[in-house]
């Protein structure tokens, strides 16, 4: 393999694993948002769209579904939301949450 092959090749592992890392990034920060949400009797919501919004760009550059991507979501909710006693607003959350990803995963690009 020539010298370029391998720099074009090394620059494709730099890229994905900087995919990667900002996709788990999006991920704990929007973990955080949500044991926050059920640990706490108030929240805003607009912190946590925005955690979602970020979680689902991350997940969308990365090459994911729109299907993917929301039960990656639905897993992340039941995840965190387990940690805490059951209430009914995991399904609040959890259905705001599904309303957001599609939005966010289909919204055109300005």
């Amino acid at each position: 393999m020539s010298r370029g092959a391998a720099g074009r090749d090394g620059g494709k592992h730099r890229e994905q694993r900087a995919a990667r890392n900002a996709r788990n990034n999006a991920y704990m920060n929007l973990a955080q948002q949500l044991a926050s949400v059920f640990g706490a009797g108030v929240y805003t919501k607009d912190d946590l769209q925005a955690a979602v919004c970020t979680y689902v760009n991350d997940m969308k550059n990365a090459g994911e579904s729109g299907d993917a991507v929301v039960k990656a979501a639905q897993n992340l909710v039941a995840d965190v939301g387990a940690r805490f006693p059951a209430s009914g607003r995991t399904q609040t959350i959890l259905s705001d949450m599904v309303t957001w990803c599609l939005a966010e995963y289909y919204r055109e690009s300005a």
